[in-house]
């Protein structure tokens, strides 16, 4: 019946990240909506500190260790109500301008056609406060035109894997430091969980440098490989060395969290908000939800998958090289993620290169529309 139990309350729970991910994309326009959703995910790995701690605390009593589930489940309630009752699932919903998702790029093309012509310092400023229209009003896609959107495939596979290495981690981290000797001491159970919160702290730093520098370079799969491929010698580097001393299993355990949760925050909110509201679906935000859906359903069988394998890695297995295999198939976990975007990586490449090249071309018309034709 526990079985049956945690298959509904799985069910249940998945339905609120799609839900989520798509309203803050409806309030969060694209320029900033690595960094911003990049602090917003914070609250998962937040969630994972506190349910780890309050676990932790109960998992010495056999009386009273059912509370570590009823606990988060009055708050998970309580929060629902709320979010019912006071959210404004949209702009349009409270009269609000959506965002816009390219205002810059169109004003720079309103100047450079009005500097064309000779109106170097006038141009028409006027812009489209955008559809006023509730988006919940327009028809969303269906299931396989979401999963047509270029880009969705290879993000749902690399989260696959991603998700695989953080969630992992997040189940196993704590029985890995109660088994191995750091500093020449051994942790119980409840100060092992402790200790393992710290790989979450570093999650939080790293899910807001990632989408902040996604925002700065506008190449999410750029960004997201250059993580992967750091966390893959970490694993190494932390397995090796974290039980040298306690200070070096806080250290590198903080380094991995920060390379190994970002690009798996990053994918989960903006790159989902980015493949939801590209121009393949022609502007209909309701695509949003589902591409998250897609996305972060096909991370969280990876992140069903991880924990499973590592049982029946380490089952019958004891001593210091229990956990070997398991680092050895994060390792593996973690580079495969990589390897999955580099074909995004080489188009965002190419229009990173061709924004530089545009960008160029169009300060030097603006220059020799305000500094004479002899600047050219």
């Amino acid at each position: 019946s526990s079985g049956i139990n945690a298959e509904y309350g799985g069910t249940f729970q998945a339905t609120g990240w799609p839900a989520v991910v798509a309203v803050i994309g409806n309030w969060v326009g694209k320029g900033s909506r690595g960094f911003i959703m990049g602090i917003w995910n914070s609250h998962t790995s937040v969630g994972n500190i506190l349910g780890g701690l309050v676990a932790a605390a109960e998992s010495d009593s056999i009386d009273t260790w059912g509370l570590s589930f009823v606990y988060p489940a009055l708050v998970i309630g309580g929060m629902g109500i709320i979010v019912f009752l006071l959210l404004p699932t949209t702009p349009q919903a409270v009269g609000i301008a959506p965002p816009s998702q390219s205002r810059r790029e169109e004003d720079e093309e309103r100047l450079v056609r009005s500097l064309q012509n000779n109106h170097s310092t006038q141009f028409d400023t006027d812009s489209d406060d955008g559809d006023m229209r509730d988006p919940n009003s327009i028809p969303g896609i269906s299931f396989l035109d979401a999963l047509a959107i270029p880009g969705v495939m290879e993000f749902a596979i690399a989260l696959f894997f991603a998700k695989l290495v953080c969630y992992t981690f997040l189940f196993c981290l704590p029985q890995y430091i109660h088994t191995i000797t750091i500093g020449g001491k051994v942790y119980d159970a409840s100060d092992s969980g402790d200790i393992a919160t710290f790989y979450d702290i570093g999650g939080i730093v790293g899910s807001i440098v990632c989408g902040l520098l996604a925002d700065k370079t506008g190449c999410n799969a750029l960004i997201c490989i250059i993580f992967q491929a750091t966390s893959v010698p970490l694993l190494y580097v932390y397995y090796s060395y974290g039980g040298t001393s306690f200070t070096a299993q806080l250290a590198i355990m903080c380094v991995l969290g920060f390379f190994s949760n970002g690009p798996y925050a990053l994918i989960t909110t903006a790159v989902s908000a980015d493949l939801g509201t590209s121009e393949h679906v022609r502007g209909n935000s309701q695509a949003l939800a589902t591409v998250s859906a897609i996305i972060d359903g096909t991370g969280s069988a990876g992140a069903t998958l991880g924990p499973y394998i590592t049982s029946v890695l380490i089952s019958g297995r004891t001593g210091p090289k229990t956990f070997e295999t398991v680092f050895y198939m994060l390792m593996g976990s973690a580079t495969v993620a990589g390897l999955c975007l580099f074909r995004l990586m080489w188009k965002e490449l190419r229009s990173l290169q061709n924004r530089i090249r545009e960008k160029y071309i169009w300060r030097r018309v603006v220059y020799s529309n305000l500094l004479g034709e002899d600047y050219l």
